[in-house]
């Protein structure tokens, strides 16, 4: 299928703003009816961080949280906002360490991902960070469960539909592409 060339500069309208995030509307004449394109555009391009922890044996280190948005447990990496000044380096092992009590051995960016194109301009990055293991911190309390999976366990609780969270199922791809390099 062909995408439509933009027909004039676009025009940008703002229809709500609050201090988290902007509802924008994008009307370039591609779309019939002079219909706009709606955007949800937050502060930062990049606004948060997915973690993938690792242990030595290659079991992955998974959070079972309940997640409001949906109204029930999600068994999912641990991630986060991305705070003032700090890289996606750092907020991956602060994340690691509020919501698992285990701290990084080795963090390595490794990509981004985007978790609504049609909608979101932001996207997250995406960790993968070598643990031992071992909690040696304090919790946030977010976090109801920790459990340690090997990859099959995981692609177990995918096709079961236990594993839903999009961008779980992301991060696992980036991780898959980075164990085979």
């Amino acid at each position: 299928m062909h995408m439509s060339a933009p027909t004039k500069e676009p025009v940008v309208t703002t229809l709500l703003s609050t201090r988290f995030f902007d509802v924008i509307d994008v009307n370039d004449g591609t779309r019939p009816e002079g219909q706009g394109y709606k955007i949800i555009k937050e502060p930062n391009p990049i606004n948060g961080v997915v973690v993938v922890p690792v242990l030595p044996d290659g079991r992955v280190v998974l959070a079972s949280l309940m997640r409001r948005a949906i109204g029930q447990m999600s068994i999912e990496f641990p991630r986060g906002k991305i705070d003032d000044g700090e890289t996606a380096v750092e907020a991956a092992v602060r994340e690691l360490l509020e919501e698992t009590g285990m701290e990084a051995l080795k963090t390595t960016e490794v990509g981004k991902l985007h978790s609504n194109t049609s909608l979101l301009a932001s996207a997250v990055s995406v960790c993968i960070v070598e643990v031992s293991g071992d909690v040696s911190g304090e919790t946030d309390g977010e976090v109801d469960n920790i459990m340690i999976k090997s990859l099959k366990d995981v692609q177990h609780l995918i096709l079961r539909g236990e594993i839903t969270d999009g961008h779980t199922l992301s991060a696992l791809t980036l991780l898959s592409c980075h164990a085979d390099t």
